[in-house]
C-alpha cells in the first residue's frame, strides 16, 4: 500500500508539472498576442497568405501572423516562430496541436497544425541545469472564419448572419438553437455532423468579435486568408444578403479566386476589393454592390484567437522519458480596455483542458 501510494503521488506530481508547463505555453502565447497584436494598427492573418500552400504536408499553414500597418512582418504566434521563418516541423521536434480528432484526415483545408517543442529548464540542487519538461503553443486566428453565432446586440449590421449552411448543410444560419452554444465544438448539438464540424474547424468559429472604437462588433470577416472554403462561405454570405446583386456569383468559384490572391497581407479592405474586382465584374457582380453589402463586415485584422498549448513532464534521470502530458485550449478576446504601452487588453473568455482524444 505504501508503494502504491508513493507511485500515485509521483504520478500526480508529474501530471501537475505537465499542466504547469502547458499553462506556461498558454501564457507565453497570450503574452505574445498582447505584445505584438495589441495595438489598433496591427494586421493579422493566416500563414497561407505568405505562400504556404494548401495540403497535408504544411503544418504551419494555419499559424497566425502579425504585421505592421505598412505590411512589414512582425511575428508568428507559435512556439518555433521566433526567428521569422516557419521552421521544419518533423515528428519528435514538433507537437501536434490540432490533429485527427479536431480535423479528421490531414488534407487540404484540414491541415493538421504543429508547433516546435521548447524545453523548460531549471537549476537542480547542485546548481546545474536540468530539463524539467517541455511546452509548445499555437495561436489560431478566429477572424479568418465565418461566425456561427452573431449576437444581434453586437452585429455589424443587425438581422444578418453568415451563410454557415454552405458548410453545415442542415443548419439554418437563423436557427434559434445556435445562441445556446458555448463553443464551436458543440455544433453537433444543432444538427451538424462530425464530418462537417471537422471540415469547418479552420474556417468557422463560434463568434469573432472585433474592436471598433469603444465597441465590440460580432461577425467581422478578416480578408487575410487563403482558405478556399472560407471564401466560399463569404461568397455565399454575399449572395444570401444581396440575392439580386449576387445572382450570377458562384460561391465556390469565388472561394477559389479569393484564395489565390497575392502572397502577402492586405493592409486595407480597399486593397482587397481592388484585387478581387476583376473577378467580380467578370462574373456579373458590380463592385459597388459588393462593397455596399460586404464592406462593413470586412477587416484586415482579427481580435478573437484560439490558443492551444502543450506541456509535459520528464523523468529527472532520463529527460527523453516523458512521464505525463497535458493539453489546454483558450479562446482569447481583445477588449476595448487600454493597457498602457501594449494597446488593447486581451482576456481569456473560455478555457478547458483537452484530452489526447480531443486533439
Amino acid at each position: 500500500l505504501g508503494r502504491v501510494n508513493a507511485q500515485l503521488g509521483t504520478a500526480t506530481a508529474y501530471r501537475n508539472q505537465a499542466r504547469q508547463n502547458a499553462l506556461l505555453g498558454l501564457n507565453l502565447a497570450l503574452g505574445g498576442l498582447q505584445q505584438h497584436a495589441g495595438s489598433d494598427d496591427r494586421i493579422t492573418g493566416m500563414a497561407g497568405i505568405t505562400g504556404v500552400p494548401a495540403g497535408g504536408n504544411n503544418p504551419g499553414r494555419h499559424w497566425s501572423g502579425v504585421w505592421a500597418a505598412d505590411g512589414q512582418f512582425v511575428r508568428w504566434l507559435a512556439s518555433g516562430g521566433e526567428d521569422g521563418a516557419i521552421p521544419p516541423m518533423a515528428a519528435g521536434a514538433a507537437i501536434d496541436l490540432v490533429a485527427t480528432y479536431s480535423l479528421g484526415a490531414n488534407v487540404t483545408e484540414r491541415e493538421h497544425v504543429r508547433a516546435l517543442r521548447r524545453q523548460v529548464t531549471i537549476l537542480n540542487s547542485s546548481g546545474m541545469p536540468q530539463i524539467q519538461g517541455n511546452y509548445a503553443f499555437w495561436v489560431g486566428d478566429e477572424g479568418v472564419k465565418l461566425s456561427v453565432v452573431i449576437p444581434q446586440s453586437q452585429a455589424v449590421v443587425s438581422a444578418l448572419n453568415h451563410a454557415i449552411n454552405q458548410q453545415f448543410i442542415s443548419v439554418s444560419p437563423d436557427s434559434a438553437a445556435l445562441v445556446g452554444l458555448l463553443a464551436y465544438e458543440q455544433m453537433n448539438l444543432v444538427g451538424a455532423t462530425t464530418i462537417q464540424r471537422m471540415g469547418g474547424f479552420h474556417n468557422h468559429a463560434l463568434t469573432h468579435r472585433r474592436v471598433v472604437g469603444n465597441e465590440l462588433l460580432a461577425g467581422a470577416l478578416n480578408v487575410n486568408s487563403t482558405s478556399a472554403r472560407y471564401w466560399t462561405g463569404v461568397g455565399a454570405t454575399f449572395v444570401r444578403w444581396n440575392p439580386s446583386a449576387g445572382a450570377t456569383l458562384n460561391p465556390v468559384g469565388f472561394g477559389i479566386a479569393a484564395a489565390t490572391l497575392p502572397g502577402r497581407p492586405f493592409v486595407t479592405v480597399d486593397e482587397f476589393v481592388t484585387a478581387i474586382s476583376a473577378y467580380l465584374m467578370g462574373n456579373g457582380v458590380s463592385v459597388l454592390d459588393f462593397l455596399d453589402t460586404m464592406q462593413p463586415w470586412l477587416t484586415v485584422r482579427s481580435d478573437t484567437f484560439r490558443i492551444r498549448a502543450y506541456g509535459d513532464a520528464v523523468n529527472p534521470v532520463d529527460s527523453a522519458r516523458i512521464e505525463a502530458v497535458a493539453h489546454c485550449e483558450a479562446i482569447v478576446q481583445r477588449t476595448v480596455e487600454e493597457l498602457p504601452g501594449f494597446g488593447r487588453r486581451y482576456v481569456i473568455s473560455y478555457f478547458r483542458w483537452l484530452s489526447p482524444e480531443e486533439i
